[in-house]
Formats: structure tokens, C-alpha cells, sequence
């Protein structure tokens, strides 16, 4: 295992500073001291987001990869997240910018609920819920909230959804030419004095000051682009591959390794919007209209997800090489990612159009209910809650399926967001009339993105393992907790084998 991999998954307790005595804390998931020293003197970009170092005689945070001069030993601090950092009084460097840093995945942290609390918080769920609304959408109290973010992060949850903020802000001063009433709209702050306050409490500067100097411009279409870097190894030609199949026409393309999706029309000047997602210098460029109207926080969200940037797949792809049948095609394609959904209704849908079908045959089929209910965009629930089972017109019990599906969101009954569950998702998929354990299991890897959902009765899965669901299910509980990123080489394999009995059949 790799000194990265090894100290990762340790736990220890970091000594850190408040500014009024030393007092500790048990971070968990967070590399020993000595690698941490190692890390940020050598600069490891392996390491970015996993920790952030704090100077006591600066009062600044900074990156492990931060350029400036290396502080002294002693008067340098370790904190699992710039939340953590800013809690206990330090401010953001200027120069490597926190806000750029590549997100902590989610493996390294062991609380299922922290997990869930922070993916309604990176939805934006505490700019307009308080913190007592986010502990009882957990089922605990604020106190045991704040216990276990704390325990996690070094960090309330209130911390960490104001960094968020704050960080978006900063990077929109920093890379756009927005105005300031717009920048506090798209972070979250809901008021403009509010936003100013904040910049100004956190940097001891203005924002305008903190934007002089900066020369930015938007491109010819008049679209923000905003650079999300990946932890690599990243596949780039699996993850476009797979979204490229499924691409809708009218809807989605992708080519050159670039994904581009339709958004909502503009109901003031009734123009066009898309988003456009580009591979570059091991990042994403997301490239939003830079116009009213359109959720910056939203999108550069789902944009994470549907790419799984926040994936490692270092210690993903440690693991499943060490497997007899993974380890080739660990070794051939390292860095699979499991795609997320875009949009958790559409997903579902597709998921039950996919069914005991391919894949081309399940794009037609949504295609299909794109012509007819929705206006060149996926219809949302409340539209297929609206007509009947028949109306929707899907082959076999797929019509049934989808109705009951649009009425059970429609009513609140089923919630398929970052928050969801993936137990309590696939108990409340499969007692919807025809929908089954595969349908339920491809909604755990995509919407609630769970590593370690996994359809055991998946035709290429079966297929591949050579064996019955139970057997199939055995044989995967050493892929665990990593079993859905298994699934994709599982599928990339299959897809190798597919392409050499081709070459073979055409006498190549």
C-alpha cells in the first residue's frame, strides 16, 4: 500500500490551535502529522483537499501545494478542512487559494450521516433551512450534529455551509466579471450586505478590493467558466463514453471529450442556455451562461456529481487491483468513475426504461417521452404524475411504473436528491409495482451515489462472474466498500471482450 493510502485510512489525534491554547481533537480520517509535514514540504498535489495547514504566527490557511515559503515547524497547525481552519480563526491565503482546493472524498469519512449532512449543504440546503431544520431532516438533534460534524471535520455544519459560501464568492471574484449583487445571489448569501460583511470579516478587505487587479473576461457567447479540478487517475474516455451512449438528442451531446446539456429557457429574453462541461489539464471547464436566471451553485453541483469528481480513485483502484479478474483491468483502465445522475427523477426514469433492454434501446425509449411531454427537456414529475399509465405510452410495466414513480415524488413519499439513503432508496423503489432489484441497485451507484451499491442481478454482472445473484454477491464482499465502482470494470471488461470478438469476426 502507499504511504498515502496507509496514513489516510488511520486514524489520529492532531493537536490543533484556537488561537487561545492548545486544546485536541480526534480527526478522523486525516494523514499522521509526520505525513502531513512530508506532504506540504514536498509540495504533493496528491494530498490537496485531504488537509489544510494553518500558520500561528500569520493567522492564514493555506493548501499542502501552497507556493509560499515553508513556516516553521512548530508554528505550523494541521485541520481536516478549511472549515476547521477558519473556526478557529485563521483566515484564507490569498495565494493558493482554499477555494480551489479538490474536495475531501467521501470515504474518508465514516459517519453515513455527516456524508448525507454535507451533500444538503453542498445543495445549498442551509441558505435557505436553519441548522435545527438539517438535524431533523437527519433524524437527530442540533447537539449530535454538531458532535459528529465536529468528530469529522473539526467543524459545525454551520461552519462548513458558510466556507461554502464563502469560497464560491471568492472564486467568482476572482474568475468573473460578475457584479457583486449577482456573485451574493449565486453563493447563497441572499442579500448583498450580507455577502459584503462576510468578504470583508473574513479577508479584512472589501470585495472590490479583494477583485482589483484581476483582469477577466467572459467568452464570445457571453458563458462563465469556472476550472473543477480532479483527483486523478481519472478515465476522462470511460466517464464521456458512458454519458455520450446515453446522450439524448436535442437534449445532451458529447464529443471531443465535451459534454454539453440543455438548461432552462430564459423566460425573460426566451434564449436558449446550455452548459458545457470540457476535459483540460487535469481539470473539468464548466462553462455556464452568464445571465440571469441560471443557479451557478446548482450547476457546478450536479457537474460534480455526474463527473464523480470528488471520487479517489487511488484508493478505489488500491483495492480492486488486488482482485484475480479486477486487477487486469484496474491495470489497463485505472481511474473508472461511476457517473452520477444529473437529475435524480430523470435518472429513475431512465433506470426503469433500461430495463432488460440496451442501452440504445432505453435512450430511444426516453427520447420518446422527451417529444411527447417535454418541450425538448426531460419531463418532470408533476408532468408524468399528470396523464395516465397509458398515456405515457412505455412498453410492458414500464408505463405503470413510471406513473407511480412521478406520484410518489410528486406527493413526498420519495426523495431522490443528494440526502437520499441508498437502503432506505432501493426499500422505497422496489415497492413501487414494477420496479425491481436492479432498477433500485442502479439508483444506489447513480442518484445516491453509494460505492458500494451493487446489481447482482445486472445481465453483464452475472455474465461476467458466471454465476447466480447469490453467488455473485459472495464472490463481490472483497470489492466492498467499492463494489459499484467493481461494477464498472466489470462493464469496461465486458466491453473489451465485446470490441476483440469483433476484431476477431472481421479478421483483424
Amino acid at each position: 500500500m502507499s504511504e498515502s493510502g496507509e496514513f489516510l485510512r488511520e486514524r489520529r489525534i492532531i493537536v490543533i490551535s484556537n488561537g487561545e491554547g492548545e486544546k485536541r481533537h480526534s480527526q478522523k480520517m486525516i494523514p499522521a502529522q509526520e505525513v502531513c509535514e512530508r506532504a506540504q514540504l514536498a509540495r504533493d498535489p496528491r494530498f490537496d483537499g485531504r488537509f489544510f495547514t494553518a500558520v500561528l504566527t500569520t493567522g492564514i490557511y493555506c493548501r499542502p501545494v501552497c507556493p509560499a515559503r515553508r513556516p516553521s515547524p512548530k508554528n505550523v497547525r494541521y485541520y481536516p478542512s478549511a472549515a476547521a481552519a477558519q473556526e478557529a480563526g485563521y483566515r484564507p491565503c490569498l495565494r493558493c487559494r482554499p477555494e480551489t482546493a479538490r474536495r475531501m472524498p467521501e470515504w474518508s469519512i465514516s459517519s453515513d450521516t455527516v456524508i448525507k449532512g454535507l451533500r444538503l449543504i453542498d445543495g445549498g440546503y442551509l441558505n435557505d433551512h436553519s441548522t435545527a431544520e438539517l438535524a431533523s431532516r437527519l433524524n437527530i438533534c442540533v447537539r449530535h450534529m454538531n458532535r459528529l460534524f465536529h468528530s469529522e471535520l473539526g467543524a459545525t455544519a454551520h461552519s462548513l455551509a458558510r466556507v461554502q459560501r464563502l469560497h464560491l464568492a471568492k472564486r467568482l471574484i476572482d474568475e468573473s466579471t460578475l457584479g457583486f449583487a449577482e456573485i451574493a445571489m449565486h453563493a447563497g448569501y441572499g442579500s448583498v450586505r450580507r455577502f459584503n460583511t462576510e468578504l470583508k470579516t473574513t479577508f479584512g478587505r472589501p470585495p472590490g478590493d479583494l477583485r482589483r487587479g484581476r483582469v477577466v473576461s467572459l467568452d464570445g457567447e457571453g458563458s462563465l467558466t469556472l476550472r473543477l479540478p480532479v483527483r486523478l487517475p481519472y478515465n476522462r474516455d470511460w466517464v464521456f463514453g458512458f454519458l455520450g451512449k446515453r446522450a439524448l438528442a436535442g437534449m445532451e451531446s458529447v464529443a471531443d471529450f465535451e459534454y454539453r446539456r440543455r438548461l432552462a429557457t430564459n423566460p425573460t429574453t426566451g434564449r436558449q442556455s446550455w452548459l458545457s462541461v470540457r476535459w483540460g489539464n487535469e481539470a473539468l471547464n464548466v462553462s455556464v451562461p452568464g445571465e440571469a436566471g441560471v443557479d451557478l451553485a446548482d450547476c457546478l453541483r450536479r457537474v460534480r456529481r455526474l463527473f464523480d469528481l470528488d471520487a479517489d480513485s487511488q484508493a478505489i483502484d488500491e483495492q480492486l487491483n488486488q482482485d484475480v479478474l479486477l486487477g487486469p483491468w484496474v491495470m489497463a483502465a485505472p481511474g473508472l468513475r461511476v457517473p452520477g445522475a444529473w437529475d435524480g427523477f430523470e435518472t429513475a426514469v431512465r433506470a426503469i426504461l433500461g430495463q432488460q433492454v440496451s442501452v440504445a434501446r432505453a435512450t430511444e425509449l426516453a427520447a420518446k417521452l422527451i417529444d411527447r411531454y417535454g418541450n425538448g427537456s426531460f419531463p418532470g414529475p408533476e408532468r408524468l404524475a399528470a396523464v395516465t399509465p397509458a398515456e405515457i405510452g412505455m412498453p410492458g410495466n414500464r408505463g405503470r411504473a413510471i406513473s407511480a414513480l412521478a406520484e410518489a415524488v410528486v406527493s413526498g413519499r420519495l426523495v431522490l436528491d443528494e440526502g437520499v439513503d441508498n437502503a432506505q432508496l432501493q426499500a422505497e423503489l422496489c415497492a413501487i409495482p414494477g420496479i425491481g432489484p436492479w432498477t433500485a441497485a442502479y439508483a444506489g451507484m447513480r442518484i445516491a451515489k453509494d460505492p458500494d451499491a451493487f446489481p447482482e442481478s445486472d445481465w453483464v454482472v452475472l455474465k461476467m462472474l458466471n454465476g447466480t445473484p447469490a453467488q455473485v454477491r459472495h464472490r463481490a464482499e472483497d470489492w466492498s466498500p467499492w463494489r459499484a465502482y467493481a461494477v464498472m470494470y466489470l462493464w469496461w471488461g465486458a466491453d473489451q471482450r465485446r470490441r476483440a470478438r469483433m476484431v476477431k469476426a472481421s479478421g483483424g
